[in-house]
C-alpha cells in the first residue's frame, strides 16, 4: 500500500500562519462558571479558526474576587499592561490539597477544533499573599498523550531545567521538593505581586499536537505560620497556536509509451510502459519537520520499474523526475532507495533497465516541506 510519513514535529511556525488571538479586543464582560465561550483567532493574513475557553469550578465559596464576579474580561489582572485580559479567580474557605484532583479547583479548558501546535499563552499574578492565598496552578496539554508545557517567567526563570525562582519573579516553577512539592507542569506563589507589573507573569507554550490545554488553579495547602485561606484570581493575555500540516498523498498513471504506437496515443496494454505520478500536497498553514516527509510505494506484481532515463531523450537524464514545486524540499538520487523484500530492507541496487525485482520504492526529499505547498515525484514503469 502506498503510503506517506510526515512528522509533524516541531518545524518553526511562519510569523504569517500563527493565529493569534488577545483578550484585549473584547469588551469588559461577566463570564460565568459551568459554560464555554467561543473566541476567533486570526492570521496576519485574516485566516481564521475558533476556539473555546470553558470554565468550571469545585469548592468555591464565592465568585466574587475584589468587588468583581469572576471568571470576567477586565483590566483587573493584566501584568501591567493595562489592557482587558480573561481572568479567573474565586473564594476557597479552604487550601487545595489536590491541584490536579476534583476539590478545591477551578478549571479553565482552551479546546481547539482540530489538534494545533505551539499553543501559547501568558498568565498574569501568580503570586502569595499571606494568611489569605498562594496560588497553585497545574497546566497540561492534551492530544494523542499528556503534555507538560514550557513555563518561562520573564526573569530568565523556566522549568525542566531550572533555576526554578527568581528574587524577581512572584512564583516558583517546578519540579521541586522544597519548600514546595510541585511538578514541571505546576508553579506556585511565593511573594506578592503588584498587578501594575509583570512579577507574576509566566509564558506557557505547547509545541506538541495538542487539541486542548487545561489551566488547573487552587490554594496551596497552609504552610508554617499560616491560619488562614481566602480570594484569589490570575489573569491571562490571550492564547496564539499554529495549526498541523495537512498533508495528502495522490498517486495516478499514464500510459508513456506501446509496442504499436509507441509513444503516439499510447495505450495501457502488455508491454506498454507507464509514468507514475505521485502528488503530495501540504495544505495547511504549518511546515513539516526537517526531512520527515517519506513516501513508500509497493508496485504492483504486474509491472517491472524502469532504471533508466525516464524521458529517454528528453530534458530528464535520471530515472525519476522531482518537482519541487514550492515546498521548499530538494530531491537526489540517494533519496530514492530500493527494495526487492518488500520493503523488509531498502539496500537493493536495480539493474539497468527494467528489473522486475524491484518491489518497493522509498523517496525521502530533504528539508522542511513548506506550509500550503506541494511537490510531484515521478517514476517509469513497464506492464508485463
Amino acid at each position: 500500500m502506498l503510503a506517506l510519513t510526515a512528522a509533524p514535529a516541531f518545524a518553526a511556525c511562519p510569523a504569517a500562519n500563527q493565529y493569534n488571538f488577545l483578550f484585549s479586543s473584547q469588551a469588559t464582560a461577566t463570564l460565568a462558571y459551568g459554560s464555554t465561550y467561543t473566541y476567533t483567532a486570526t492570521t496576519s493574513g485574516g485566516a481564521t479558526q475558533t476556539f473555546t475557553v470553558g470554565f468550571t469550578q469545585n469548592g468555591l465559596s464565592s465568585t466574587t474576587v475584589g468587588g468583581e464576579v469572576r471568571p470576567n474580561i477586565s483590566t483587573s489582572h493584566n501584568g501591567g499592561t493595562g489592557a482587558n485580559s480573561l481572568v479567573v479567580g474565586g473564594v476557597l474557605p479552604s487550601r487545595t490539597l489536590d491541584i490536579a484532583g476534583a476539590s478545591q479547583v477551578m478549571v479553565t479548558t482552551l479546546t481547539f477544533p482540530i489538534p494545533v501546535r505551539d499553543v501559547t499563552f501568558t498568565m498574569y499574578d501568580v503570586d502569595f499573599g499571606a494568611n489569605q492565598f498562594r496560588d497553585w496552578i497545574m497546566i497540561r496539554g492534551f492530544g494523542s498523550a499528556t503534555y507538560t508545557g514550557s513555563h518561562t517567567t520573564p526573569f530568565a526563570t523556566n522549568n525542566g531545567v531550572g533555576p526554578y525562582s527568581n528574587a524577581s519573579s512572584s512564583l516558583n516553577l517546578g519540579p521541586v521538593a522544597t519548600p514546595f512539592t510541585i511538578s514541571a507542569q505546576q508553579a506556585v506563589g511565593v511573594s506578592v505581586a503588584d498587578n501594575a507589573t509583570n512579577t507574576g507573569s509566566v509564558t506557557v507554550s505547547f509545541v506538541q499536537p495538542a487539541t486542548s490545554v487545561e489551566i488547573r488553579y487552587g490554594n496551596y495547602p497552609l504552610t508554617s505560620g499560616e491560619t488562614a485561606t481566602g480570594q484569589q484570581a490570575f489573569g491571562i493575555s490571550g492564547v496564539s497556536f499554529c495549526p498541523m500540516p495537512n498533508v495528502t498523498l495522490t498517486k495516478t498513471s499514464a500510459p508513456w509509451s506501446d509496442p504499436i504506437n509507441g509513444t503516439t496515443n499510447p495505450k495501457m496494454v502488455p508491454g506498454a510502459d507507464l509514468i507514475y505520478t505521485l502528488t503530495v500536497a501540504n495544505a495547511n498553514t504549518s511546515p513539516v519537520d526537517l526531512s520527515t516527509t517519506v513516501l513508500t510505494d509497493p508496485l504492483p506484481a504486474a509491472v517491472s520499474f524502469f532504471n533508466g532515463d525516464i524521458d529517454d531523450a528528453g530534458p530528464v537524464t535520471t530515472n525519476y523526475e522531482f518537482a519541487a514545486g514550492t515546498s521548499g524540499l530538494t530531491f537526489g538520487a540517494p533519496n530514492l532507495t530500493y527494495s526487492n523484500n518488500g520493503g523488509a530492507s531498502y539496500s537493493y541496487i536495480p539493474a539497468a533497465g527494467y528489473d522486475a525485482a524491484v518491489n518497493t520504492l522509498r523517496f525521502a526529499p530533504a528539508g522542511s516541506m513548506a506550509a500550503n505547498s506541494s511537490f510531484t515525484l515521478r517514476f517509469r514503469a513497464r506492464i508485463k
